[in-house]
């Protein structure tokens, strides 16, 4: 199934490249598991795409952080896109920091993206990956000890585990069948109720406990394809001064809190921050109690509507709800 929806990528590409001077899209890295991203320029290029559960990045965030990513006059980057990147092309076409008629968006229906670091945990960090199969839901991985079988479903990043969208909301090109979303919208911030359900003494323990091993290396800020400040981010900022740079839980806890705000009523919930974590914080909760404040507010979620504008975006004092 994969193969085909690559081959099919493949021949989309073929005829659209006249119209396009750079395709944004993924390729295999140094084994089955570790897909990276690819720009390619060429027709003799293309095949070096591939699609499958593996394409675990969001590629939109290079269309505004990567200057090497840009079309020449009177052409369109390609950029492929699942459900929840799409979201994030979205929130980036409504705040004007992308040109929509500059971009050719190829979607691709997602069935969920595997988090390689359990697969790892699973069948030894310290083994080779030969091979990487998929086969109604289970996931057959050859290996230097072995061939080893699991389920899917207990592989997923927690980011798919709960997606409502996993079918592109804007795309010029479908490639694949649309997937039915494997939880409905009233359940998005199930776990956030259920967290709240606990006492303030422990929910502020859980965030010590989790936070404390943030080592400040930014790459949550990286990854997000809609943190756009870059330079003039508060973290690396020494006038006005707003954290230190020092690992103490203080500052971390600024620089989270902060990084959250700064993406209220704008998170698309793609889940790049908490995926490149490599201390594995759950650093995207932050902002599902964020977006669930801004869904029960304003009846609003983010990246879903061109045309829409964030009402975070916007301001009026008389506002109902407030």
């Amino acid at each position: 199934m994969w193969n085909e929806i690559t081959e099919k990528l493949h021949e989309v590409l073929r005829n659209v490249m006249p119209q396009v001077d750079v395709v944004l899209g993924w390729e295999r890295g140094f084994n089955p598991l570790r897909i990276k991203p690819v720009v390619v320029r060429s027709e003799k290029d293309i095949s070096r795409l591939v699609w499958n559960p593996f394409c675990v990045q969001n590629l939109t965030g290079y269309l505004v952080k990567n200057p090497a990513v840009i079309a020449g006059e009177g052409k369109k980057v390609a950029v492929c896109v699942k459900g929840c990147d799409s979201r994030s092309l979205v929130a980036l076409i409504q705040e004007h920091f992308l040109d929509r008629d500059r971009l050719l968006i190829i979607g691709v229906p997602c069935q969920g993206t595997i988090d390689w670091r359990l697969v790892m945990k699973k069948i030894g960090n310290t083994t080779t990956v030969f091979n990487a199969h998929i086969e109604d839901g289970i996931l057959r991985i050859e290996h230097s000890g072995g061939l080893e079988q699991m389920s899917i479903e207990s592989v997923l990043l927690r980011r798919c585990l709960r997606c409502a969208y996993p079918n592109p909301v804007i795309y010029d090109v479908l490639i694949g069948e649309t997937v039915t979303p494997r939880i409905d919208k009233s359940e998005l911030y199930r776990n956030v109720a259920q967290f709240e359900q606990k006492s303030l003494e422990e929910r502020r323990n859980f965030w010590i406990d989790v936070l404390s091993r943030c080592v400040r290396c930014y790459a949550c800020r990286n990854a997000c394809p809609l943190c756009i400040c870059q330079d003039w981010c508060i973290a690396e900022r020494r006038d006005p001064k707003w954290v230190t740079q020092r690992p103490t839980i203080k500052d971390i806890f600024i620089f989270h809190s902060i990084h959250a705000l700064h993406l209220a009523g704008r998170c698309t919930e793609c889940g790049e921050c908490e995926r490149v974590c490599p201390v594995g914080i759950p650093v995207m909760f932050i902002k599902e109690k964020l977006n669930e404040i801004n869904l029960r507010l304003f009846s609003y979620e983010a990246g879903l509507d061109p045309q829409a504008v964030p009402p975070l975006l916007t301001f009026n004092p008389h506002e109902a709800g407030i």
